[in-house]
């Protein structure tokens, strides 16, 4: 009998008195075991509620934190693709210098006319600036489709090697003029000051058509640079006027011998302004343009001789107008 009344008290129902209308209570009866199912729902949603509420709250909180730090990334990205812009510039112009300096080499080379009476600068030229380049290129590139290696690591690597070529460059550059300038006193009697103000070239140095009319080809030991009567004409370089007059053909006709084997001769001119034996500086006027001798208009017929042989005048002037 005890057992029996030990069960019923532990499945007795759980009643709940609401306050009602009137002051009548209602009563709500609700089985131990679902009652017990019911609360801990709500506490389990309460545990719930309480949760999300923190992880919003903590969101919430850090949010200005979170902001602050992708912006912070945001502006170091910038930074770091300004920075790459930049090398790439540098790189674009170290380019430019080393082909500009590799052009002037090769124009400062082709300038000096190299004879077989001087064999020892020759050969000081063609080795000028190639100590210790071995048999091949100093720098040798590499390279690969590799994906672990940033484009700014890439653009860094290619500036310092253009920067030790471009120095490399220049050593060869200063040699180059060292040799020059002891070869031909600082250029002064190297003939390559362009002989008149301006003018066009009318006929090159070679092989033409002749001009004075009839078939046939004829060939031109110099330039003809077309100018107006009475232009200045200028030395080339510094030396000593051997002839001055007329000469058949050339008309009023001045030739100039310079140092190392170097002549220049100047023809067709209407005024002659030095004389034979006088010394001559770079630049100074000798004469005035004209047509005289052979000559379809006014002009100056200019040549350059290396050790008497004929050669192209452009190869000394280093520019044609």
């Amino acid at each position: 009998m005890e057992n029996t009344n030990v069960e019923e008290k532990k499945e007795a129902p759980v009643v709940l008195v609401l306050p009602g209308k009137n002051g009548r209570g209602r009563m709500l009866s609700f089985a131990r075991k679902k009652f017990l199912a019911a609360v801990a729902a709500c506490v389990a949603c309460v545990g719930v509620l309480a949760g999300a509420a923190g992880y919003f709250g903590y969101q919430y909180y850090h949010y200005p934190v979170d902001r602050k730090g992708y912006q912070e990334y945001l502006s170091h990205k910038k930074e770091q693709e300004a920075r790459l812009q930049n090398l790439l510039a540098d790189n674009e112009k170290m380019l430019r210098d080393m082909s500009e300096i590799h052009t002037l080499e090769t124009k400062l080379r082709r300038a000096v006319i190299r004879n077989g009476g001087d064999r020892d600068f020759s050969e000081s030229l063609d080795n000028a600036g190639s100590k210790g380049s071995g048999s091949g290129p100093a720098y040798l590139g590499q390279g690969g489709p590799m994906a672990d290696i940033s484009m700014m690591d890439v653009v860094g690597a290619q500036n310092k090697n253009l920067k030790a070529q471009i120095h490399e460059q220049k050593t060869k550059m200063n040699e180059l003029l060292s040799i020059l300038e002891n070869r031909y006193d600082s250029g002064s009697s190297l003939p390559d000051l362009w002989p008149t103000e301006g003018g066009t070239i009318s006929s090159y140095y070679g092989t033409r058509m002749k001009p004075m009319g009839g078939s046939g080809q004829d060939w031109h030991p110099g330039l003809d640079i077309a100018v107006d009567y009475g232009t200045p004409i200028y030395a080339s370089a510094a030396g000593t006027v051997d002839t001055a007059g007329w000469v058949s053909g050339y008309g009023r006709y001045v030739r100039i011998q310079h140092a190392h084997g170097y002549t220049t001769a100047y023809g067709h001119m209407s005024g002659i302004a030095v004389a034979p034996g006088q010394q001559v500086r770079k630049g100074e006027i000798i004469g005035f343009a004209g047509s005289t001798g052979y000559s379809t208009g006014p002009h100056l017929h200019f040549e350059v001789q290396v050790d008497g042989q004929t050669v192209d005048p452009l190869y000394m002037l280093g520019k044609a107008n």
